[in-house]
């Protein structure tokens, strides 16, 4: 039987085992107690998984465990209606959750809880965001409920709820709100002590009693513990929880300066003699979370702004229910709906204008403030504003499915840290170790020279060297960059986007609905065949329907023929279908030749020529016609101005793609390419040492966009093809791709800009304090200043 101290504590919490109790679980082969039958159930789990070594790595205590609930609570969320807001299908038939987390508190709740779900062979993939606590976990929804998913993570001591960026924010806010609490007792505290450390200060020079520069040091260390204990506690906290697993982070050498002026301080005032540094302690507590406070208010704010897409959407819109407008709630509304316009309305879901027309103020998506004058056939977005004007609007798909949906889900994409963020964290963490070695090396120089000075000189040099400036050079720049860049309508999807540009030589541009509107025209009908251009223009239109290529707009003011059956749609070359037992076909000749053998040689006539056929023969040529895109040429010289090499790679075989390279002035052109083709090329370029930059829009794109070294989808693009893409283009402007080029090469000068000037006051700034010229309070300011500046500076690319 087991017995227990009374002050033995919890391995899995640390809460102390009550007496009497004797749960325990075996943990790296040994019995460890446990508090509860809540952690003891967690605790096993754990071990049972084989991931004992949690407990090795983690760097706080968990929460306690709470006991496990007798009946499952989230099987509401088994029913696809019930987590629709957070869970989406994948196109390979998996789902994607994503979840907050509750009680996350380190690095090691992260792998635990990766750890844990991977060792489910129904989860394909599972991330944990630590900033955000979040988690994106891939899975099978037939082999893993997502009641049971919830239930697995609760049994890891995790409180898990669905993802709304609203309830991030709330997360966020609340985080910030208690770090203004302790800058505010810092900065109190500072303000009464600073007044009586000018008493002490003068009383040295000028003489003071005793009992009253006793008096005075006794209040002081009164109120520096309340700084000690409260504001500067995470301070200790993060050391601590670093040092027990042997990791050197920045917080060790403030901790360390912070812990030794207010023991040394305390021992003087105890004692009544020797010198006090309460003043410097409070005030480089004060700076130092000063400096933390508005670094954490610049991320605060973005992500802000990404919680105001969600409030972008009206509350109710006007929904034609028969021969009247029903006023209906906005997260009713499916596609096919009909929905009333007024001037001043909030547009609530994606569509296109029936009737009416006017100008949409877009400016939310693309940064543009000059309102889009709009007409009937054109697509309006969710979360626009009808400036003026009016009409009616037929909704093309579900709110999932709308151009604020993909923005959102967008942001919450994550990439790899780049290159340089990687080398900042390594360099941080070595350089924790050099200044604890300097420290100690200072230490015993002035215990050697002056010892009444060896104190004071070695806080300096332990503050004064923190590389927090080193740590925030390139996430402050990257998060300034994206920000800049999504206010001028271009998404980036992860932080490794603009290192990616970097790297790439040569823009590849797909040509229809990306270098050109996307908006085809029936230009021309040639009949060849027993058949009425009306009933050819029926069929075409049948089969066209059925594919999500910009030609389908060609044909949406014609009515299709009905009965349409065995559709098959190869993407970027055709369509296929029966109608009453004759095999359809509309495409490229190539790909018609498929169904229609003798199919004759295209129109000689300019124009992009596509052919309707059944197996009988030829029915139609029809010709189409775009226009590029207002600010293509203008983008095409930008880029070329910048050294890069522009590309046009079309599956359209007709003469519109030289045609349009020729206008463009484009330096290479590849004309009738297939997906393989393309996907070919791409790497053909990638073996030969040149980095591709893709833009395309297409279902076929998206293995191009996939094996791109840098990937941006336009704002008409597949959702296959988005979710290739590194960005995202919102409006109809190309503009945005030279900003990004353009941003990518001053954001690394800024990064730069920023390691240089952090290793450069470092460099400067520990021989002074070592010297002894730089006191406590000053070595606070220099280095809360050296991380504001790179703040600031990185605040410039905004």
């Amino acid at each position: 039987m087991l017995t227990r101290a009374d002050s033995e504590r919890c391995y899995h919490c640390g809460e102390p085992v009550p007496a009497g109790t004797f749960f325990s679980a075996e943990i790296d082969g040994e019995a460890r107690p446990m508090c509860c039958p809540g952690c003891q159930a967690v605790a096993k789990l754990i071990a049972g998984s084989g991931l004992d070594s949690f407990y090795r790595l983690r760097t706080e205590l968990n929460e306690t465990a709470a006991p496990l609930p007798e009946e499952n609570l989230y099987l509401a969320y088994d029913d696809p209606a019930n987590s629709a807001d957070f869970v989406s299908g994948l196109d390979d038939g998996l789902q994607r959750a994503q979840l907050l987390l509750g009680g996350i508190s380190c690095a090691a709740c992260t792998w635990l809880i990766e750890k844990a779900l991977l060792a489910n062979p129904a989860v394909r993939a599972a991330n944990v965001n630590l900033s955000q606590q979040s988690l994106v976990v891939e899975f099978n929804r037939d082999r893993l409920p997502v009641s049971e998913l919830f239930q697995q993570l609760l049994a890891l001591g995790y409180d898990p709820h669905p993802w709304q960026l609203s309830e991030g924010a709330r997360l966020i806010e609340t985080e910030q709100r208690a770090a203004l609490r302790e800058l505010a007792v810092a900065g109190l505290a500072m303000m009464q002590v600073g007044m009586f450390g000018i008493a002490l200060h003068a009383g040295d020079i000028q003489g003071i009693a005793l009992e009253y520069r006793g008096l005075m040091r006794w209040v002081s260390l009164l109120i520096a513990s309340v700084v000690v204990l409260y504001s500067a506690r995470s301070f200790f906290r993060n050391a601590w929880n670093n040092l027990r697993f042997g990791r050197l982070v920045m917080d060790v050498p403030v901790a360390l300066a912070i812990g030794l002026a207010y023991i040394a301080s305390a021992w003087a005032t105890v004692r009544n003699d020797g010198e006090v540094y309460f003043d410097s302690i409070a005030m480089f507590t004060f700076f130092l979370l000063l400096g933390r406070y508005l670094e954490r208010q610049v991320r605060r704010r973005e992500y802000l702004r990404q919680t105001d897409l969600q409030s972008l959407l009206p509350v109710a819109a006007l929904r034609r229910e028969g021969d009247r407008w029903q006023t209906v709630a906005t997260r009713s509304i499916r596609a096919g709906d009909e929905l009333l316009l007024r001037a001043g309305d909030t547009v609530p879901a994606d569509g296109v204008l029936l009737d009416g027309g006017g100008a949409v103020d877009e400016a939310a998506f693309t940064g543009e403030h000059l309102p889009r004058s709009i007409g009937p056939g054109e697509r309006v977005c969710a979360g626009t504003v009808l400036r003026e004007g009016g009409g009616s609007m037929r909704v093309d798909c579900d709110a999932a499915g709308s151009r604020l949906a993909t923005m959102l889900s967008m942001l919450t994409r994550g990439g790899d840290k780049p290159a340089l963020a990687k080398l900042a964290d390594r360099v941080a963490a070595r350089f924790v170790g050099v200044v604890l070695l300097v420290a100690a090396g200072v230490a015993a120089y002035w215990l050697h020279t002056d010892p009444s000075r060896a104190l004071w000189i070695t806080l300096s040099v332990l503050v004064v060297s923190c590389p927090c400036a080193l740590a925030l050079a390139t996430p402050a720049a990257l998060t300034a960059a994206t920000a800049h860049l999504r206010r001028r309508g271009l998404l980036l999807v992860g932080e490794d986007s603009l290192e990616a540009l970097l790297r790439c030589r040569r823009v590849v541009f797909d040509k229809t609905g990306t270098l050109t509107r996307g908006h085809l025209r029936r230009r021309e009908t040639r009949i060849a065949g027993e058949i009425s251009e009306a009933d050819a223009l029926a069929l075409a239109a049948a089969l066209e329907q059925q594919g999500r290529h910009p030609i389908a707009q060609a044909f949406a003011d014609i009515t299709p023929a009905r009965g349409l059956e065995q559709v098959e749609v190869v993407a970027g070359r055709g369509i296929r279908g029966w109608l009453n037992g004759r095999r359809l076909a509309i495409g490229s000749p190539s790909f018609v030749t498929g169904t229609c053998p003798k199919l004759p040689a295209p129109p000689t006539s300019p124009g992009h020529w596509i052919a309707l056929a059944d197996q009988l023969g030829p029915l139609a040529w029809i010709a189409l016609e775009d226009t590029p895109r207002n600010d293509a040429a203008q983008t095409v010289r930008a880029l070329q101005r910048r050294g890069l090499t522009v590309e046009l790679l079309t599956g359209d075989p007709s003469d519109a793609g030289p045609e349009l390279a020729q206008q463009l002035d484009l330096d290479a052109a590849r004309i009738g390419a297939s997906p393989q083709d393309k996907l070919d090329h791409i790497h053909r370029l990638q073996a030969a040492g040149t980095p591709v930059a893709m833009v395309g829009d297409g279902l076929n794109d998206a293995p191009v966009l996939a094996a791109a070294d840098c990937a941006f989808a336009v704002n008409q693009a597949t959702d296959l093809a988005k979710s290739q893409a590194d960005a995202i283009l919102l409006g109809q402007s190309l503009g945005p791709l030279d900003d990004a080029f353009g941003m990518a090469v001053r954001c690394r000068k800024t990064i730069r800009q920023n390691m240089g000037w952090a290793l450069s006051y470092n460099a400067l700034a520990v021989p002074l304090a070592a010297a002894g010229w730089v006191p406590p309070w000053a070595a606070a300011v220099g280095m809360s200043a050296s991380s504001l500046l790179v703040v600031l500076n990185s605040l410039r690319l905004k």
